[in-house]
Formats: structure tokens, C-alpha cells, sequence
């Protein structure tokens, strides 16, 4: 997959979180330059980023922690999206199957709230 910046091999983990960490920074950096938040927020929010985002995540593993960046903090929503969007391509099936996984081991209010940003994703697209 090509987002006009570089090429994302999305079956590879290295690249997904690679292409995680640049859109998580480029919008922290936008903010930043339109003054909508300090920098005392920019460091927190990239600070979560790489806390949430880790090297030797598995594809699903870094799904699961990229739709949380926007849990306490909206200005992080559209990489949210755009993760929700890739992953929603080309890992549909297994995405259904993470949720089941999840109903299953009783980890309900993490089913929930994947399916609550799943639903509003398709809403919003």
C-alpha cells in the first residue's frame, strides 16, 4: 500500500508500525504548528504513541493498541481511522475473529468498545 509518502508493506509488522508512528507525528506536528495544542500535550501524545505502539507488536497486536490512542485523546482520532481503515482492507475476517476471540475469553468491555469504534468508523466512511 502506498499513502503518497512511502511504501507499506501492511503484511509486515515493521511497516504497519512504522506507518502508525508517522501518522501519529504528523498529526501531533500539525497541531503543534496551528497552535491547537502546547507542547507540554505534543510530548504526552508522542509519548503515548511510542508507549502503545512498541517494535515486535504482531499486526493484530498493534491494531489492538493503535485503536486505543484516541481512548483519552480525540486530536489522535484520524490515525485511529486511518489504522481502523487499512486494518478493516486487508484484515476483515480476522478482525471479526479478534472480537470473538475476545467474547470468548470474557473480555467483554474490550469487544465492546473495538465493535463501538468499528461501528463509528463505518459510520463516519
Amino acid at each position: 500500500m502506498d499513502d503518497g509518502k512511502f511504501d507499506l508493506n501492511i503484511n509486515d509488522q515493521d511497516g504497519f508500525r512504522k506507518f502508525i508512528e508517522y501518522e501519529a507525528a504528523s498529526i501531533i506536528i500539525d497541531l503543534l504548528e496551528k497552535g491547537t495544542i502546547d507542547e507540554e500535550k505534543a510530548g504526552r501524545l508522542s509519548q503515548l504513541t511510542l508507549d502503545l505502539i512498541v517494535p515486535g507488536m504482531t499486526v493484530e497486536e498493534l491494531y489492538l493498541s493503535g485503536v486505543k490512542l484516541d481512548d483519552h485523546n480525540p486530536e489522535l482520532a484520524p490515525v485511529v481511522y486511518k489504522i481502523m481503515k487499512i486494518y478493516e482492507e486487508k484484515f476483515e475476517k480476522k478482525a471479526l475473529a479478534q472480537v470473538s476471540s475476545m467474547v470468548k475469553n470474557k473480555q467483554f468491555g474490550q469487544a465492546q468498545d473495538l465493535v463501538k469504534k468499528v461501528l463509528q468508523f463505518k459510520m463516519n466512511n
